[in-house]
């Protein structure tokens, strides 16, 4: 167990929370539904979903809401048909594309972030940043990896899969998305990323291809034939165990050994 910290750096706006395992609002009766798939709802519910501070979009100037602030890429050609667009919120506050940050009260703390930007190479001409007026801080060793979010009815947009080293990093983070094919509106407050978290020493590791002769191939058969037993007197099973095994409270090393 450790803590994430966050430091908003403008009032109101929408801050991620914590993932729920339920992953749909109404769930068929009966066996076998994915929320009975403990791997399945675990992986939903790693980390924090992070929703849209603002609201924005890509459409066609006929499909624009009402009070959207439109603008193109600079490296958009002028007659692309569809184009960017935000919508001020003035309780963040965000207006024309731009937070107004005070990070500290006198006149060279105020500070300007954008909403959404982007790249300046012709290379990456069909990306663009969505970025997070907040920044994150997490313990010694711990870094993020930002992810679509997990097992969700898909975000008309996917973010780019990131790993940002919030233990010392020290400026908002931004989202990186491919310009959609379509059009898309996203109303702030919707999720567009999930946030989880992983130790910096499993960036690397080795893949052992075990012996068949070996101890440790004998202890894993083993495994698995009491898993087929357990299984075939309990389709649960792996629930059941899985919680017993989580009691037992065993560390990295010891789970390494197991």
């Amino acid at each position: 167990m450790f803590d994430v910290g966050i430091l908003p750096l403008v009032p109101n706006a929408p801050l991620p929370k914590a993932a729920p395992a339920r992953t749909r609002e109404h769930v068929p009766s009966g066996y076998g539904t994915q929320e009975q798939c403990l791997p399945f709802t675990v992986a939903a519910s790693l980390g924090f979903l992070i929703p849209s501070p603002i609201a924005f979009g890509f459409c066609l100037p006929e499909e624009m809401p009402p009070g959207a602030r439109d603008f193109r890429s600079p490296l958009d050609p002028a007659d692309q048909p569809r184009m960017y667009y935000v919508k001020d919120d003035p309780a963040c506050p965000f207006v024309g594309n731009a937070y107004r940050m005070d990070l500290g009260g006198s006149p060279d703390s105020q500070w300007l972030e954008p909403g959404i930007s982007f790249f300046d190479r012709p290379d990456q001409a069909d990306l663009f940043k969505l970025h997070l007026p907040y920044v994150w801080r997490t313990p010694a060793g711990i870094e993020m990896l930002l992810l679509p979010p997990v097992n969700r009815q898909q975000c008309s947009l996917t973010p780019y899969l990131a790993i940002v080293e919030t233990q010392w990093y020290a400026n908002p983070v931004n989202l990186v998305f491919r310009k959609p094919r379509g059009s898309v509106h996203i109303p702030a407050g919707d999720a567009v990323a999930q946030a989880v978290f992983v130790p910096r020493y499993c960036r690397r590791p080795t893949l052992q291809v075990v012996k068949q002769q070996s101890p440790l191939a004998e202890q894993m058969i083993h495994a698995m034939r009491q898993w087929q037993a357990c299984k075939s007197e309990d389709r649960s099973a792996y629930k059941r165990l899985s919680r017993s095994f989580d009691r037992r409270e065993l560390g990295p090393e010891e789970l390494g050994a197991a």
